[in-house]
């Protein structure tokens, strides 16, 4: 049953409609009621109903929901922005400089195209710095003309860069937000046409979006205004990546009929936890004011603990872990271990193997980052788009045709001269003759392979085990891979790869493209974890999550929060927007905690990369800021139990035995 918050907020229709969301106050239930209200009692064609989430794993269970709540759920347009863009980009494609069967690519080929188009000599540091300044400007939702400050280099090298990316007709992630924003904002006509087809509009996580994001929002809805966005200005964590808080507030001026709504009952944590997350995040600054409570109990103090060492805080975690599941008959799915850093956890990792505690550690690397992925990936594309030189340049000798880089070198001059791509340059007779002879056969081979596939007809998944056969790339990859287990994990990549593309195609694939933007949109990292293990994750991966027991660890100085966030500090009379942003973050974390939370930080940690050298940062400041009354262990007055003192390792071994001999 919907609360009377909950019940305004799914009821409401008149005009745009905010709902400032709480954490855990059921805001994915308001939209997923919402949707088949919609349908029910305003008569909105399903087709014509758009929801729209940040990931693609938020989405799925979105549409689920829905499922259950409305007929033909099929109908409905429930995608992340990013699967948007390709919508509209993949119907209006004729509008813009771009092709049917274009390519989309990821940060590290981008990274590589940045590199080939500037000058020679430039250090890997400031590749990556334009690659973020044009990845910001696109976000801002900027086009190179548009870019009036600024070093000539870094302003050149976006128009090179989007020049290159039209010339190979391939796209960024970030482009396929800005592209479709070109678009409606050049041809009337075919905005015309999207806001007539999108009879209403819901947004999940609005606090996230950025300023192209908000801009293509607007566009599509229009001055009709047929839109809820729901979202939580204290959880807004994304600055980093674009994402403006201040949308919020953008919103109430674009639309001056908005109504607000608050849900600020939560259905999560205890009431102690939730004040104690209150009474930090006031001090940031509010533009709506909002305070979720809950009915679910005071719950106990938040345990903060100091340690001496990085190793001791994760062997007391450890210890601890194993104390209240075997004592509590808990699983070992009820605690997860949350920082700010990846680097944090390898501590854990080490001692949670020795000590046997199972665990999963998110944002491992992805499906998408091994050379074989990468590889197929690229034989797709090039299937796809045959102006994708990146893809050639990637694949053309692998597996290995003794195609060196001299003849790839003298491949790309060519093609430079005629202004043709690199597989259309490796099909032309006059120009494989210039090549030396004994390449000039495997060239064409190439060329005709992948030409050939290119005209097959055939279904995708047929087309593309067509080609993997005619290449040998399975046998290829078991040939070259040095240990027999390597040689079994390498092999398992493809054939696992090949399952997909197979479930894919009965499901959403038709054709090539189609394959090809289905699983370059897709998040290798959204897969669901067993409950048998302890989670390690960042507070960024966290979001969204809920757990039993939390356990939050680094609260110093320079950690959380981060150093990065301080230097800015030190250049503003004011709190910097980044430190505030870290509070948010910090925020967050202890809002996962549904009864359980502990904070703990070290006095004298190890300097990453530097282990001789150690940092004696001090608590962090934000643990000042949460109130006293909610917190045990910290503060002035606090002594520690004197079993607190004695050795953890000792401790958790002491533990392990007596519990084992109790059961």
């Amino acid at each position: 049953m919907l609360n009377s918050q909950q019940r305004a907020a799914v009821d409401y229709a008149a005009s745009p409609l905010l709902v400032l969301a709480g954490a855990g106050c059921g805001k994915t239930r308001v939209i997923t009621e919402k949707i088949a209200h919609l349908v029910r009692h305003h008569g909105i064609d399903p087709s014509k109903i758009f929801a729209i989430t940040f990931t693609n794993k938020a989405a799925k269970e979105m549409r689920e929901r829905v499922a259950t709540l409305v007929n033909e759920p099929e109908q409905l347009q429930v995608s992340t922005f990013h699967a948007l863009g390709l919508l509209i980009l993949q119907t209006d494609i004729r509008h813009t400089p771009y092709q049917y069967g274009f390519s989309i690519l990821d940060s590290s080929e981008t990274h590589k195209i940045l590199q080939e188009l500037l000058p020679a000599g430039i250090k890997k540091d400031t590749v990556y710095q334009l690659q973020w300044q044009i990845s910001t400007w696109k976000n801002a939702g900027l086009m190179p003309a548009d870019i009036e400050d600024g070093p000539p280099l870094l302003r050149d090298t976006y128009l090179h860069y989007q020049k290159y990316m039209q010339d190979i007709n391939a796209l960024d992630f970030d482009d396929m937000i800005l592209q479709p924003l070109q678009l409606l904002t050049k041809h009337q006509e075919v905005l015309l046409r999207w806001q007539g087809r999108v009879g209403y509009m819901l947004v999940d996580e609005y606090q996230d979006t950025n300023a192209s994001q908000y801009k293509l929002l607007k566009l599509l809805v229009g001055k009709q205004g047929n839109l809820t966005c729901v979202g939580d200005d204290d959880q807004s964590i994304y600055g980093w990546r674009g994402a403006q808080p201040e949308n919020l507030q953008l919103l109430s001026q674009d639309f001056p009929g908005l109504k607000v709504i608050n849900l600020e009952q939560n259905y999560r944590s205890s009431k102690n936890i939730l004040a104690a997350a209150h009474g930090l995040i006031e001090h940031n600054p509010h533009p709506f004011e909002k305070k979720i409570w809950s009915d679910l109990g005071q719950g106990d103090l938040i345990r903060v603990n100091d340690f001496d060492t990085a190793e001791q805080e994760a062997m007391q975690i450890a210890a601890d872990i194993e104390y209240k599941r075997m004592s509590l008959k808990l699983n070992y799915g009820d605690f997860a271990v949350l920082y700010r850093s990846n680097h944090q956890a390898r501590i854990f990792e080490q001692v949670f193997r020795s000590q046997q505690v199972p665990y999963h550690l998110s944002g491992g690397r992805s499906f998408f980052d091994f050379a074989e992925i990468r590889d197929l990936m690229a034989y797709l594309r090039l299937l796809v788009n045959p102006q994708d030189n990146s893809a050639v340049l990637r694949i053309i000798n692998t597996p290995k045709r003794g195609i060196g880089g001299q003849t790839v070198q003298q491949l790309a001059t060519l093609a430079q001269q005629l202004k043709i791509s690199l597989l259309s340059a490796c099909g032309q007779a006059a120009v494989v003759k210039q090549l030396p002879k004994t390449v000039q056969q495997k060239v064409s081979d190439f060329h005709n392979m992948i030409h050939q596939h290119q005209h097959m007809k055939a279904s995708p998944d047929h087309v593309f085990k067509s080609l993997l056969t005619a290449m040998d790339y399975l046998s290829w990859v078991s040939a070259t891979a040095n240990q027999k287990q390597n040689k079994h994990n390498k092999t398992k990549l493809v054939k696992d790869f090949l399952k997909w593309i197979d479930a894919l195609c009965v499901k959403h694939a038709d054709s090539l493209p189609d394959l090809l933007n289905t699983l370059a949109l897709q998040n290798s990292q959204e897969d669901e974890q067993p409950d048998e293990v302890v989670r390690l994750m960042t507070l960024h991966a966290a979001k969204g999550l809920e757990f039993p027991h939390v356990y939050l660890v680094g609260l110093e100085e320079g950690i959380l929060p981060h150093r990065n966030s301080l230097d800015e500090e030190e250049t503003d009379d004011q709190e910097s927007h980044q430190v505030q942003e870290e509070r948010r973050l910090l925020y967050v974390g202890i809002t996962r905690a549904m009864r359980g939370l502990h904070l703990s930080y070290v006095k004298r940690r190890p300097q990453r990369f530097q282990t001789d050298e150690i940092l004696i940062n001090g608590p962090s400041r934000f643990l000042d800021e949460i109130p006293q009354q909610y917190l045990s262990g910290y503060g002035p007055e606090e002594e520690k139990p004197e079993t607190e003192k004695t050795s953890t390792k000792d401790h958790l071994a002491t533990l392990r035995a007596m519990l084992e001999n109790q059961t």
